[in-house]
């Protein structure tokens, strides 16, 4: 009986390692994406506008803030990290919509 106990440990702790690797990975790209939005707007910024530009990056920052925060508190708190995964996958989804948002609006503003 202790032996089928210790196996089901060794399976809980496997599951929660893999649930707190893929919260640092999703909230590691997601930091990645907010970095690169970043190089982006500096590449594609007008030199000689008013720099109008760099005010997407507040939203940006909110938009980590919301997928990246709850899912590194569940992970600290090590309780409920599939939530943790969820919040991790939300965020890469918003990040990457706002990146292909402002994407978008650089390049209507490059074919004027």
């Amino acid at each position: 009986m202790t032996e089928i106990k210790a196996a089901d440990g060794g399976a809980d702790r496997s599951r929660a390692t893999l649930l707190r690797t893929l919260i640092l990975v999703g909230v590691g790209v997601q930091v990645l994406i907010w970095l690169y939005l970043f190089v982006f707007i500096a590449q594609h910024a007008n030199p000689k506008g008013d720099g109008m530009e760099w005010v997407a990056v507040v939203p940006a920052t909110l938009v980590l803030a919301v997928g990246a925060v709850p899912a590194l508190v569940l992970l600290v708190n090590r309780r409920w990290l599939a939530l943790g995964v969820l919040f991790a996958a939300v965020g890469i989804i918003l990040n990457a919509g706002f990146f292909i948002e402002i994407a978008g609006e650089f390049a209507e503003s490059a074919a004027r």
